[in-house]
């Protein structure tokens, strides 16, 4: 692809594909952005297949490491010196001045700084990170932070309790309907999900919902936000969220899918 269209193709990314591919070009995987940026693994994969649809180019990687050299391009062209006013120039036969020398010298030195540096992020978009000692330790910074995080939500075990036999039939029916209306209601999901299921055991909901094959990005990333976005308040349910989770599936009939628990409030 030439550096033009190559460039107009980045240019098609919203800010958090940009953000998160930025990320993965400084050496983060799909897992430490996740916990970053707050969301799931598969919403951050969900963002790097956009970008790829896209961009039109096949990895992720490689866009990250494109945007890199895009950042650090223009870190070069903002530090370029302006040209001095011709009647300030020194003659020619006249003796380098030491300012002249200094500015020369400091302009190579930034140069080559961030020609290093170009160097080892491409290093470290192609090698995974290493744990440090400190990590086992639980003194840097991601470890306090997962350490502040609540346990991630098992989706086997939750799926198990929301089908099993209600022991309160007339909550769990009535809870299923109003679920179903509120979600088929929602911006994105009315004109992109195909298929939705909604079951509730005697405190525990589940609802999935499986997203069309064509939807286009911005269809998708509708479909991310109204679900994400709901809580029990906008429900009218006494109920609470315990997850919304999105995945997708690969092969000729791949498609994408989401699963949200909700539990009855006590």
């Amino acid at each position: 692809m030439a550096p033009a269209k190559m460039f107009e193709a980045l240019d098609r990314l919203n800010e958090t594909e940009r953000e998160m591919l930025l990320l993965l070009g400084r050496g983060h995987t799909a897992k430490t952005i996740a916990t970053m940026k707050g969301v799931s693994v598969a919403a951050v994969n969900e963002r790097f297949r956009s970008a790829r649809r896209k961009t039109g180019l096949g990895s992720s990687r490689e866009i990250a490491r494109l945007l890199v050299a895009q950042e650090n391009r223009d870190d070069l062209i903002d530090l370029a010196v302006p040209p001095s006013p011709a009647e300030s120039l020194p003659r020619p036969d006249a003796p380098p001045s030491s300012d002249a020398f200094f500015t020369r010298r400091w302009r190579l030195i930034v140069i080559t700084t961030a020609l290093l540096a170009a160097g080892l992020l491409a290093y470290q978009t192609t090698t995974p990170p290493v744990a440090s000692p400190q990590t086992s330790s639980g003194d840097d910074p991601i470890s306090k932070i997962l350490a502040g995080m609540p346990p991630s939500p098992d989706i086997a075990a939750l799926h198990t309790e929301a089908v099993a036999p209600s022991t309160d039939q007339a909550w769990s029916s009535a809870t299923e309907r109003t679920l179903s209306q509120r979600y088929r209601a929602l911006p994105g999901v009315k004109e992109s999900v195909e298929v939705l299921n909604v079951t509730c055991a005697a405190t525990l909901c589940e609802v999935v919902g499986t997203v069309r094959p064509d939807v286009s990005s911005d269809e998708m990333n509708a479909v991310m936000e109204g679900v994400q976005g709901l809580g029990g308040s906008e429900l009218g349910l006494p109920i609470d969220a315990v997850v919304h989770h999105f995945s997708s599936t690969n092969g000729p009939s791949s498609s994408a899918l989401f699963v949200s628990y909700w539990r009855r409030k006590t």
